[in-house]
C-alpha cells in the first residue's frame, strides 16, 4: 500500500484523492507518559508510557468505539481541542493530520504532556 501511495503521490494525484485501505499495520504505542482531558465528560487520564487513550479513558468510563486497535479502520478518530498530536495510524491522510485536529485514539499519542478532546 506505501508503495502504490507514493507512486500516485509522484505522478501528482492529490492525496485526498488516493483511496487507503489497510487490513493490518504494525504500531508502536509507546511513548513518554502524559494527560488527556476528556472535555464534555469533564474526565483527565493519565496515559502511560506503554498505555493507549482509548484504554485509559475506558477504564476511566469514558468509552471511545474502538476496532482494530493498529490505526487502519477509523472507527476511533475523535475530535481534539488543544494539543499537540503524535499521529502512528494509517487512516488519516497528511492533510487532515495537518490540520491537527482530529486523531485516532487507539495508537496514536501526544507529542507534548497534555491533550484535550472532544469527549
Amino acid at each position: 500500500m506505501d508503495w502504490v501511495i507514493g507512486r500516485a503521490g509522484a505522478f501528482g494525484i492529490d492525496d485526498a484523492r488516493i483511496h487507503r485501505e489497510f487490513f493490518s499495520a504494525d504500531v508502536d504505542v509507546s511513548g513518554e507518559a502524559f494527560e488527556v482531558v476528556a472535555e464534555r465528560s469533564g474526565v483527565t487520564v493519565s496515559v502511560g508510557a506503554e498505555d493507549t487513550i482509548a484504554k485509559a479513558l475506558a477504564r476511566a468510563g469514558v468509552e471511545v468505539e474502538v476496532k482494530c486497535e493498529e490505526g487502519v479502520c477509523g472507527t476511533c478518530v475523535t475530535d481534539v481541542l488543544d494539543g499537540e498530536i503524535d499521529h502512528r495510524d494509517h487512516f488519516l491522510t497528511a492533510d487532515e493530520r495537518e490540520d491537527g485536529d482530529q486523531m485516532c485514539v487507539c495508537c496514536s499519542r501526544a507529542r507534548g504532556k497534555r491533550l484535550v478532546l472532544d469527549l
